[in-house]
C-alpha cells in the first residue's frame, strides 16, 4: 500500500476532541457535524487517532473499533471480523484532492499498528465523493443501514487484505 501521507498519527488528546467537535461541515455534510454543546467523550476512547501537518496542525482524525460504528435501525449490519474504521478530514481540506492519501495513511496505520487484516467504514450515502474514494482505496460496498437517529441511509463497505484474501 502507498504511503503518501507523512505524518504522524497519534491518540488522540483533549485540545483535538475539542477543536473537531467544533467542526462544521456545509450542506448535507452537515449530517457529520458534532452535535451543539455535546461533549466528544467518545473522541476520546482508547480508538481515537489524529493525523497532524508537517507543522503539527490537526488534519482530521480516525477512530477504529464499535465506536467508528454508527447507531442502526433493526438487527446489527455489522458482521464480526473487521476492524471498523471511522475518519474525518477538516472541513476546510474537503474536496482539495486529500481523501485518497488521508485514508490510505488510516488504513496503513490499522495494518501496521492494530495489525487489521480486514477493515469497515460506514458512509452516508448521499456522500459519492467518500464513497468513490474509498473504492479507489480497495473498499467494497456490501450493505446498507439506516441510522437510527437520523433516519439515513448509509453505505457499509469492506476491504481486506489481499494476502489474507487468498490465503481464506
Amino acid at each position: 500500500m502507498k504511503r503518501s501521507m507523512p505524518s504522524p498519527i497519534l491518540p488522540m488528546a483533549p485540545e483535538h476532541a475539542a477543536q473537531i467537535a467544533a467542526w462544521r461541515y456545509p450542506g448535507e455534510y452537515a449530517l457529520y457535524n458534532w452535535p451543539e454543546g455535546e461533549p466528544p467523550c467518545n473522541l476520546l476512547d482508547s480508538g481515537s487517532y489524529v493525523l497532524l501537518n508537517q507543522t503539527g496542525g490537526l488534519v482530521g482524525f480516525y477512530q477504529f473499533g464499535a465506536e467508528a460504528r454508527i447507531p442502526t435501525e433493526g438487527a446489527s449490519p455489522y458482521l464480526p471480523g473487521f476492524l471498523d474504521m471511522g475518519l474525518g478530514l477538516r472541513p476546510d481540506l474537503c474536496g482539495l484532492g486529500l481523501g485518497k492519501s488521508f485514508v490510505l495513511a488510516g488504513m496503513d496505520f490499522a495494518q501496521s499498528r492494530l495489525r487489521a487484516e480486514s477493515l469497515r467504514l460506514t458512509v452516508a450515502a448521499f456522500n459519492l465523493r467518500a464513497r468513490k474514494v474509498y473504492e479507489r482505496c480497495g473498499f467494497v460496498a456490501v450493505g446498507e443501514a439506516v441510522h437510527r437517529k437520523e433516519h439515513t441511509p448509509f453505505w457499509i463497505l469492506t476491504w481486506q487484505n489481499a494476502a489474507c484474501r487468498a490465503s481464506r
